[in-house]
């Protein structure tokens, strides 16, 4: 889940974009009529959220050292409150400059430059370009998101740099990102986008976060079936665990059920009182449990003790989710199984005479 979150962090939740910058995965050719496609998507779809962006491929360059990045640049229609998330500095409270850039925690170490410091980035604007154009940029802030294919190749700025770069005009852009509320909705509002008329008469692309990161989706897809098949193991053994230590209990109260039948106690009274003893024992070990799940998950999501590798896991420690709905169901449905064991087993018990209850070893 915390995997699913970052990538619906560092990408809109849907890009509209031309089939050239989706397949190429750089989204630096501009849309075209990009007024009409804005116009029927608000008009039909008032409650999106639009932002636009560029992104061109450049070289960064501090004390001879380059790298190959791509420059992302968004418009002020920009949310960073996404991107906020990874930044290790002083939260960004509105858009960039077109002087400012934001670059990774990994490309700032290997240009070992810090937060006030500037950069220079060389774009070739056209095919046959021999000297490059030149921008210097202040480094802003640096972000850290785990992601090595993100961390490594991208830094953010302003769309504006880059349509003054390109000579682009200030409405031209190379996609149109849409943020949807709910995310399981995503799929319905691509399907109903990629049928608009503006959308088809030029040619344009739809797609979902989902597309874009589709093998780390599905990388995550197998993880959640073990995680289920984990879970319900788990559940299982505890569940044995719970009827043989019922079982146990009962039969070791065998002599006693015996007595107080033969002095009159009905079986609904031998019932309530077995009853409020399994609670008893079910409360005594659930308890401590949730207690002790609380405090490691708590130490754990702030302190981070179990590492990982972010090469491999994207994230750099185990993430333990507290979803109070999932545990307060979860212990509910544990409580109710072990109270209907317990409630058959003691009915199967007071089948036999009293007689036999007391004479059995």
């Amino acid at each position: 889940m915390a995997i699913k979150d970052k990538l619906y962090s560092l990408s809109e939740d849907i890009i509209i974009s031309t089939y050239e910058n989706n397949s190429r995965g750089i989204l630096s050719q501009k849309i075209f009529n990009i007024e009409d496609v804005n116009m029927e998507i608000q008009n039909k779809y008032p409650d999106l959220q639009l932002s636009y962006s560029i992104e061109k491929p450049s070289l960064i360059s501090n004390e001879n050292s380059f790298e190959s990045i791509v420059f992302r640049g968004f418009d002020n229609n920009y949310n960073f409150e996404n991107l906020n998330k990874f930044i290790l500095g002083s939260r960004i409270q509105s858009s960039l400059s077109n002087k400012e850039i934001i670059i990774s925690k990994s490309l700032s170490d290997k240009l070992k430059v810090n937060v006030g410091e500037y950069l220079s980035l060389y774009f070739q604007t056209r095919k046959n370009q021999k000297i490059p154009n030149i921008r210097s940029y202040k480094v802003l802030d640096i972000f850290k998101t785990d992601f090595p294919d993100f961390d490594n190749n991208y830094i953010i700025g302003s769309a504006e740099s880059l349509q003054n770069i390109y000579s682009w005009k200030e409405n031209e852009f190379a996609s149109i990102n849409i943020s949807v509320y709910d995310n399981s909705k995503i799929p319905i509002t691509e399907e109903s986008l990629s049928k608009l008329k503006s959308i088809e008469k030029n040619n344009l692309s739809v797609k979902t976060v989902e597309s874009k990161y589709q093998n780390i989706f599905s990388w995550i897809s197998i993880f959640d079936f073990n995680i289920i098949i984990i879970t319900i193991l788990m559940i299982l053994v505890a569940i044995i665990s719970v009827i043989i230590s019922l079982f146990i209990f009962i039969f070791e109260k065998i002599k006693m059920i015996g007595i107080l039948t033969s002095l009159g106690l009905t079986n609904n009274s031998l019932r309530e009182i077995f009853i409020y003893l399994g609670i008893d024992i079910i409360l005594k070990g659930m308890i401590p449990a949730n207690i002790l799940f609380f405090l490691v998950s708590v130490i754990q999501n702030n302190f981070k003790i179990i590492k990982l590798d972010p090469n491999d896991y994207y994230i750099n420690s185990v993430p333990f989710s507290i979803d109070l709905v999932y545990i307060i169901s979860l212990n509910s449905s544990f409580i109710i199984t072990s109270l209907i064991i317990l409630y058959f087993t003691f009915v199967s018990i007071t089948k036999y005479t009293p007689s036999f209850n007391i004479n059995s070893k």
